[in-house]
């Protein structure tokens, strides 16, 4: 006889439950990128659909610190009671890796030829296991490594409430890594994007040009001539292989929805970092 143990059976979804899943999903993308939006309504929706207490969204950043194997921690994000009130966490502190249950990569070492970074260097971080389980709570978190950052879901009962059963636990999980296929498809469109890493200069004449600006606007607004901002202008146009400021914006401006995260990768440091699967 075997003295292994038998293998449990894979815990099966209900169709109706995925649908909700992906409805959800389907609700963040029509509410628009803005996280102060997106969240809260991410958050009650997600405690309803799971019978919870609270539900958590929060994304965490990690900043090194002078201080050896200490890293500068910011957490932000929105809370969601049985009483639909909701609230905005931020918090800063400086913690070991290990307080959040993260194992650290390897801190890069400091790029002196790179601008300083008034956030610091960003810190690749995964988490040791991607999703807790227990009666009373979930806890899901995905690594954003190209953000430096890792989102995390936290869903609560009440003590003495019905416990969690292993699907919901699974659709919880679910949900996060099809929010987080978001992400990952924004890291992967950024590494190929023209205007990723652009000098500060030719990133600010494109953002004027964007936001409708004319070349002289342009060189008013950053104090330099005309020629300049010409000059700026048909560097662009080489850089996304264009002819025409037409070509330019809509190259240049179209985007996929994707929920922003409330901090924001500087764009000389997010190409140091790769997406995960």
């Amino acid at each position: 006889m075997s003295s292994h143990p038998p293998k449990a059976r894979p815990v099966r979804l209900r169709l109706s439950d995925v649908r909700q899943v992906f409805r959800l999903i389907g609700e963040v993308r029509e509410i628009g990128a803005d996280p102060d939006r997106w969240r809260p309504h991410m958050t009650c929706r997600l405690r309803q659909f799971l019978g919870a207490h609270v539900a958590i969204s929060s994304e965490i950043h990690f900043r090194t610190t002078p201080t050896p194997n200490v890293l500068r921690v910011v957490d932000i994000g929105w809370g969601c009671d049985e009483e639909e009130q909701t609230w905005r966490i931020q918090t800063e502190q400086q913690e070991e890796p290990k307080a959040y249950w993260l194992a650290a990569g390897v801190v890069p070492a400091r790029r002196d030829d790179l601008p300083a970074d008034p956030d610091g260097e960003l810190v690749p971080i995964k988490p040791i296991r991607p999703v807790y389980g227990g009666t009373c709570f979930i806890l899901s978190q995905y690594p954003l490594p190209h953000a430096s950052a890792v989102d995390q879901l936290g869903i609560h009962r009440a003590w003495g409430d019905e416990p969690f059963t292993p699907s919901q636990h699974r659709l919880v999980r679910l949900f996060h890594v099809e929010l987080g296929r978001l992400w990952k498809q924004d890291a992967l469109k950024r590494a190929k994007d023209p205007s990723n890493h652009l000098a500060p200069r030719l990133a600010q004449t494109l953002d004027e040009l964007l936001a409708g600006s004319s070349e002289k606007q342009i060189a008013h607004k950053l104090d330099l001539s005309r020629h300049t901002i010409h000059n700026y202008v048909k560097a662009l146009h080489q850089r996304f292989g264009v002819s025409s400021r037409g070509e330019l914006l809509a190259r240049a401006g179209r985007a996929d929805f994707i929920p922003r995260l409330s901090m924001q990768v500087p764009r000389h440091q997010g190409k140091e970092l790769s997406p995960e699967a």
